[in-house]
């Protein structure tokens, strides 16, 4: 299936009924690229300081660099942006409340290869949370342009309803190709991973990840 996409213009109610049916969703120009080359400005030596990953699975040419409500005032808009807020209470809808649970500029490497294919919720000790059932929203704004070239995240649209430990191949997968200022949605229970950089250039993203409140 492919990767249902939206114009700007898409309300909240509009992105969580697609994320329903599909565990994903791009909303296309969502913000002016400015805002997103402002807070790449403003974390510049954050990126530059950050270390490379010690995995696989981070990426050993990918950096993650954290703390970005700290760090840029700009992305605190991000993390606010009240499109974002509506979409993702409707995705979480069945808790009283959600809170933030990560941010971080992921800038994936030329010649980093794929990152397996995961499915985040599983950062929570692999605990079997019941089918549709979400307990996490996330989001990854496109700082330059995602294209299958440059490592565009990898999705498996639909999969959130299927079972845990389940194994993908690439072939199995769609690129979220998406320009600048462009936001990708995706539910905790999707499987999905990083794509291969076989560009000359940086992909630069930023993952804001909210949860359920009761969550840690």
């Amino acid at each position: 299936m492919p990767i249902p996409r939206l114009a700007a213009t898409a309300s909240g109610a509009e992105i969580g009924d697609a994320l329903a049916r599909e565990g994903c969703a791009v909303v296309e120009r969502l913000v002016p690229t400015a805002l997103l080359d402002r807070a790449r400005g403003e974390l510049e030596p954050w990126l530059e300081a950050t270390p490379f990953g010690p995995d696989d699975f981070a990426g050993r040419r990918t950096r993650r660099t954290g703390g970005l409500v700290a760090r840029s005032a700009t992305c605190r808009e991000l993390v606010m942006h009240p499109v974002v807020l509506d979409a993702v209470g409707h995705v979480l809808a069945r808790a009283t409340s959600f809170h933030l649970h990560l941010t971080q500029v992921i800038a994936i490497g030329p010649g980093e290869p794929a990152q397996p294919i995961h499915r985040d919720q599983w950062a929570f000790d692999f605990f079997p949370f019941p089918s549709g059932y979400e307990v996490q929203c996330n989001t990854l704004w496109a700082m330059t342009d995602f294209t299958a070239a440059n490592g565009a995240t990898r999705l498996v649209p639909g999969s959130h309803r299927l079972e845990d430990r389940r194994e993908f191949a690439e072939a199995d997968t769609e690129p979220a190709e998406m320009p600048a200022g462009s936001v990708l949605f995706y539910t905790g229970a999707l499987y999905h991973g990083a794509g291969a950089n076989r560009s000359d250039r940086v992909r630069y993203g930023v993952n804001i990840t909210y949860a359920v409140s009761w969550l840690r």
